[in-house]
């Protein structure tokens, strides 16, 4: 089952990658559906802050697709110095704080999950707040992912494969964000 759950959300995490890229936003759909899938991967992995991390996103995922339809948050936008602080400081705060809570538990990585639990939620507010940083954010999350899934102790391939394929989607989301951006600017 462990497998079916795995593929189903690298699947749907390809299509949403794909679509966010794109930035379209049908991207939510397969998001949502993929964090369904990755709720049942998780619990039975025992990545507790991933279960967290994906129940969550199932409602933002919502949250993004009705946001992403009002005119007002149409055009993609950068993050000032001061924000990068402040997002910055509650990665590593929130890190810190879920790692305490994660190492009471079973969890085989309560250090890398706690991280790329938090940095899954910056990221996706940025996405959600069409905010070109959200990229970076992903690109960096995308690489502890992948370690995670690959180290831990029963290898999650496909997710470890996806989180490959999405570091450099990172980047070249990030490539097509700024084209757009520098697209509005001209206008």
């Amino acid at each position: 089952m462990n497998f079916f759950l795995e593929i189903g959300a690298t699947i749907f995490g390809l299509i949403q990658g794909v679509l966010a890229m794109l930035n379209k936003r049908s991207n939510w759909i397969a998001y949502i559906i993929q964090m369904a899938l990755m709720i049942a991967f998780s619990f039975s992995m025992h990545l507790y802050g991933d279960v967290t991390n994906s129940s969550i996103y199932l409602i933002l995922g919502i949250v993004g697709f009705i946001i992403w339809n009002r005119k007002d948050k149409k055009d993609i936008k950068r993050c000032g110095v001061k924000e990068k602080v402040i997002y910055t400081s509650v990665i590593v705060v929130a890190t810190l704080l879920m790692f305490f809570v994660l190492k009471r538990t079973d969890d085989p990585l309560p250090l890398l999950d706690a991280f790329t639990t938090t940095s899954s939620f910056v990221a996706t507010y940025y996405m959600m707040t069409k905010k070109i940083d959200t990229w970076v954010i992903w690109f960096i999350n995308d690489i502890f992912y992948a370690i995670e899934y690959f180290i831990l102790p029963n290898q999650a391939i496909s997710l470890f494969i996806l989180n490959i394929i999405w570091t450099f989607m990172a980047v070249g989301s990030y490539i097509n964000w700024r084209k757009i951006m520098k697209g509005k600017e001209v206008e």
